[in-house]
């Protein structure tokens, strides 16, 4: 399997990326096929599945596809992990699939970014300034030459022609893109922020997000929402991610917060660790190598900088979590456990021997006193697996884990969580499916409710709302630039 982040090839069970130390989210789960317990979960169908999985592999213009297995590395958090709720990520809702259909209908919205895009078409000269003298150039976009946007991933139809410039001379790498009070965000940082949230919404969609959004088409051209392109969503993500970091990052330096030791690791050897993953995967060196992934204004001094801020201000979540937390924390709260069951689905159909209710009623019974005769778990999973009209369940025994409440159908989920169950108990259960013969395996270590876990995150919640509460920022999206990628060979 390969990093959605970096393209990097990594473990299959790995939780962090041993290159770039971003949170792996497992492989999206696929719910068992069945006909009674478990209620429908909506689906992107299988060429959507593997549209997304093809792309994934361009996601850097296919520059990861010769890449090595790297070297061992020493441990290191990532930058975007906290063990506090995701606040500084509202995921949109996205918009149900329609059964027989892989891609959402789309509309192109003549707003805001797409005609700043047609504008930066025109061709001129360049009127370029430098901030500083070391400083990345800016540029006024109107007259940098464009060209249309080809190949897979690209947030809008014009990009500005690749030129020999890379690094802070690109021009436009220095445009401010938003700003707040005495915080300036760049072109060249805005785009390390817009590929983190496109990257962070597949982490949390998977391949299902080839369902609504089609990574061969400009983000610019498709829908996202009724009055908001892709574009301008991913632009968003960007400008709210990167204020809220910026902000933590300021707060925590000015409390003197101190990263962990592992935290310090990981900055210290991120230069040694990019140059050495750049050379085992081809590249000239780690500029090369993030030119490829991100924009030709990218290099290892700008993402470093942007690794730090994103590291401060997950560490100063972090622990402000952990405080918070502990200051809510009431011994005697109340948590909710999953449980484990299993089943046996005795299910009516014409033109079988089990016609109709009063038949499938009568197998159910049989086969429930046939149990009785010897009740263990190793009997009650062979008949499992001999008689239960649940594909879902037939392979394991009948058994379902971490089932939570309101995951099953109604009769089925008020047995499940009568107050009175126990370990061991067995019964039948009338559905619109038809009979079940339950047993209650055992109660789940995994949670579904935990009040202090609650309390800790509504009061984080507010710590949050409060410390971002002066976000007055202004967003300059006419400033932003993006540039043709240099392709590896």
């Amino acid at each position: 399997m390969k990093c959605p982040y970096c393209g990097a090839d990594r473990p299959d069970n790995e939780t962090v990326c041993p290159v770039c130390g971003k949170a792996l989210s497992p492989a999206p789960l696929q719910a068992p096929e069945t006909d009674g317990a478990r209620l429908p979960t909506p689906g992107a169908g299988e060429a959507a599945a593997e549209t997304a999985e093809s792309v994934l592999t361009q996601a850097v213009e296919e520059a990861m596809d010769q890449a090595a297995d790297s070297a061992a590395e020493p441990s290191r958090p990532a930058p975007y992990v906290t063990q506090a709720p995701e606040k500084l990520r509202n995921l949109p809702e996205l918009p149900q699939v329609k059964t027989g259909h892989n891609e959402i209908g789309r509309t192109v919205l003549m707003l805001l970014l797409i005609l700043i895009a047609l504008a930066l078409s025109i061709y001129g000269l360049f009127r370029l300034t430098r901030p500083g003298a070391d400083g990345p150039v800016a540029a006024d976009p109107a007259q940098i030459p464009m060209v249309e946007a080809s190949g897979s991933l690209q947030p809008v139809s014009m990009v500005a022609r690749s030129t020999d410039r890379i690094g802070d001379a690109v021009p436009g790498a220095g445009n401010v893109v938003a700003e707040c009070g005495d915080m300036t965000l760049t072109n060249q940082e805005y785009i390390y922020y817009y590929w983190d949230s496109f990257f962070s919404l597949y982490n949390n969609y998977g391949e299902s997000l080839a369902a609504y959004l089609d990574f061969q088409t400009p983000f610019d051209r498709q829908s996202a929402a009724a009055d908001q392109t892709w574009n301008d969503y991913f632009a968003q993500m960007a400008v709210d991610t990167w204020y809220q970091t910026e902000t933590l990052k300021r707060a925590a330096l000015a409390e003197n917060h101190t990263l962990a030791p592992e935290e310090q690791d990981y900055l210290g050897n991120a230069r040694t660790m990019l140059d050495a993953y750049a050379a085992t995967s081809g590249y000239a060196d780690a500029d090369e190598y993030l030119r490829t992934i991100f924009d030709p204004s990218s290099d290892l001094d700008s993402y470093l900088s942007y690794m730090e801020s994103t590291v401060y201000a997950r560490s100063y979540a972090n622990a402000a979590y952990a405080r918070i937390a502990d200051e809510v924390y009431d011994p005697e709260a109340e948590t909710g456990y999953c449980v484990n069951v299993r089943h046996i689905l005795i299910k009516p159909e014409a033109g079988t021997d089990i016609p109709d209710d009063a038949s499938a009623k009568a197998r159910a019974e049989e086969l429930y006193a046939l149990w009785l005769q010897d009740p263990t778990v190793e009997h009650f999973a062979q008949l499992a697996e001999e008689h239960t009209a649940d594909p879902g369940s037939a392979s394991t025994g009948g058994l379902y884990e971490d089932i939570y409440p309101g995951q099953m159908v109604s009769a089925f989920n008020d047995w499940c969580f009568d107050e009175s169950r126990q370990a061991g108990d067995s019964g039948i259960v009338q559905t619109d499916f038809g009979y079940h013969i339950m047993y209650f395996d055992s109660f789940s270590e995994t949670p579904y409710s935990d009040a202090n876990a609650e309390a800790a995150e509504a009061s984080y919640n507010l710590w949050l709302d409060d410390l971002f509460a002066s976000a007055d920022y202004v967003f300059h999206p006419e400033q932003v630039v993006f540039t043709q990628k240099p392709v590896k060979q």
